[in-house]
């Protein structure tokens, strides 16, 4: 197994900085700060909806806390998925390392792969810490399990794609900064695309809905585990990674 040098070596890196630290905490406070107001709107809402006659079938914890708190998961690491990728590759041009790198017996694959592993693993390890959440609400009511873990999985493969995106701008630059930026710019045009253009064409929303994250992020959040949501993001996260490969094949022969 190649790649497992490069990957214990990325893996302790984030445990070394303060990176992983920081977008772990900044993520625990604002998920735990919006579910607990979520609660508490919960509950406020549950007392004034009991006595007025109304439909409540989709007044539920499942649908009116942890959807929305899955959502929030997303949104918070649009902003957080770069600063975990942006010195990846882009630290090791700086220093030039990956040169070094380059002409060791590690395949280049391997080296992607490596690098691509730890920072999804660190991100899993940072989502599943909320796992606590839907037990706190099952305690005292009920959930949706099913969707729950259709949420959970969504969260994970939402997070793969972010990465390989932010692996990807890691290799176009030496600077960490540029590479955050240009990651979180993809981003926020592949989570909105599916929205600005409610003036389109009717076919011409409909593809680009299609190539939105957040709308096939979405869906699993609503516990709908479509095979076509699984593989597009499965899809786009394989599109980054290749052109990552090709970025840096470019790279070594240029050196």
């Amino acid at each position: 197994m190649q790649f497992l040098p490069v990957f214990k070596k990325e893996f302790r890196a984030y445990f070394t900085s303060p990176i992983y630290y920081i977008v772990a905490v900044v993520f625990l406070a604002l998920t735990g700060y919006f579910f607990v107001n979520s609660i508490v709107s919960y509950s406020n809402m549950g007392i004034q909806l009991s006595g007025s006659g109304r439909d409540l079938s989709g007044f539920n914890p499942t649908s009116m806390i942890m959807k929305p708190m899955f959502n929030t998961m997303g949104t918070i690491f649009i902003l957080l998925v770069p600063l975990m990728t942006m010195r990846l590759v882009a630290d090791e041009w700086k220093s030039r390392t990956m040169e070094l790198l380059m002409t060791s017996p590690v395949s280049l694959s391997s080296i992607i792969f490596a690098k691509y592993l730890s920072s999804v693993v660190v991100y899993s390890m940072i989502v599943l810490s909320t796992v606590y959440m839907p037990f706190v609400i099952d305690y005292y009511s009920s959930v949706a399990w099913p969707q729950i873990i259709s949420g959970y999985l969504g969260v994970i493969l939402l997070g793969a794609a972010m990465l390989s995106a932010g692996l990807f701008c890691s290799t176009l630059t030496d600077k960490q900064i540029i590479a955050a930026v240009l990651s979180i710019g993809i981003l926020v045009i592949f989570w909105f695309i599916g929205g600005v253009l409610g003036a389109a064409s009717q076919e011409v929303s409909r593809i680009m809905r299609g190539l939105s994250l957040f709308e096939h992020f979405n869906a699993l959040t609503d516990g709908l585990l479509d095979l076509r949501d699984v593989v597009y993001l499965l899809s786009f996260t394989s599109v980054a990674l290749f052109l990552s490969h090709r970025i840096l094949d470019i790279g070594r022969w240029k050196g």
